[in-house]
């Protein structure tokens, strides 16, 4: 039985344990997207074993986080949602990138970077799969809502240079080092936009049903796919459940999911919809989502959802609900929090460890 501290393989990658540092927006980045000192400061806090651990103990390697997604970048300037968000939308990026990973590779610690392009929510002209504004985007304080102009509709040339867009993105995120990429589809982005029928309302191949609204997500996995190669692993962010009204419900992430393992998914990161990541309610309350999607794919599946105690998380695995547990704001707040979970365990030897 997989517990916490058990090891995971998806494709090359080794992973030690099934605790995760899930993308969370920063917005500490400089204002053209690159990295600062202060981001990698951030994931190295993060990612370092602390010192009050004993350094003579053999499975020290367990003692921290199994993984790292760094925060999502946006892939052309007309994705960005933040001011100082991080950036991968240029060759320049690349150095910036390839030092944050080698940071953290030096803490033992395996990264990878979540790719996105904000759609109706950019920051300067917003352009979606529908030219309507959008109640349920509008909660995230988007610009459209402020000057009162509706996004532009997305012709079919756009998305191809948008398609194009992420595969360059995940070309350089390859080129920096990045153990995998995750693609964002969910919290109301541009993909999520796509595959929700309260935002879009297309009545060409791209809209309408949930097959034609999963069109654009599965030629932009195509096309990542391409770009990174057979053996790097390919993680996808889905908003499995809009929790709206005429919104996507979680039997149409159960249909769904298949059809992005087709496309050449290793790892299937769940989270909110349109709803976005949600700030409060019960431990894992993303939780009935994996419920819902494990049985129906056969790869890892990873569950976010205010996760905050060792038992809730550990109990995630064991009951083999999830593969992976992201534990976000805990994080923020206790970068310490998967050390000082792995010595508890440990002390109380929980878990047999091989």
């Amino acid at each position: 039985m997989s517990h916490l501290f058990s090891s995971l393989q998806i494709r090359n990658l080794f992973i030690s344990n099934r605790i995760v540092m899930p993308p969370m927006a920063l917005d500490i980045a400089t204002e053209t997207g690159e990295v600062t000192s202060k981001l990698i400061d951030h994931y190295l806090l993060r990612a370092r074993v602390y010192p009050e651990q004993d350094p003579t103990m053999k499975w020290r390697g367990r003692a921290g986080l199994g993984l790292i997604i760094v925060e999502h970048a946006y892939v052309n300037t007309k994705g960005q949602v933040h001011p100082h968000q991080l950036g991968v939308h240029k060759n320049s990026m690349v150095d910036g990138l390839k030092k944050l990973v080698t940071m953290i590779h030096k803490e033992g610690v395996p990264v990878g970077i979540q790719i996105s392009h904000a759609g109706a929510r950019a920051l300067h002209s917003p352009s979606a799969p529908s030219g309507i504004r959008s109640p349920y985007l509008s909660r995230f304080g988007q610009k459209q809502e402020e000057t009162g102009d509706p996004p532009s509709e997305l012709g079919r040339e756009e998305l191809r240079r948008i398609v194009a867009d992420f595969g360059r993105a995940a070309r350089r995120a390859k080129q920096a080092g990045f153990d995998f990429v995750e693609i964002h589809g969910a919290h109301g982005y541009l993909l999520n936009q796509f595959y929700s029928p309260l935002t879009n309302l297309r009545g060409d191949e791209y809209g309408g049903t949930l097959e034609r609204r999963l069109r654009f997500p599965l030629e932009v996995i195509s096309t990542v796919r391409k770009a990174v190669g057979v053996n790097m692993p390919l993680f996808y962010r889905l908003g499995a459940d809009d929790r709206l009204f005429g919104g996507n419900h979680i039997h149409d992430s159960v249909e769904a999911t298949p059809r992005l393992r087709e496309a050449g998914i290793d790892c299937l990161d769940l989270s909110g919809g349109l709803c976005g990541y949600l700030k409060s309610g019960p431990e894992g309350f993303f939780a009935y989502m994996a419920s819902a999607i494990k049985p129906v794919v056969d790869i890892p599946v990873m569950v976010t959802g205010g996760i905050k105690t060792r038992s809730t998380a550990n109990e995630i695995i064991t009951s083999n609900t999830a593969d992976l547990v992201g534990i976000g704001r805990t994080l923020l707040t206790d970068p310490a929090w998967a050390g000082k979970v792995w010595q508890e365990s440990h002390s109380r030897r929980e878990f047999i460890f091989s």
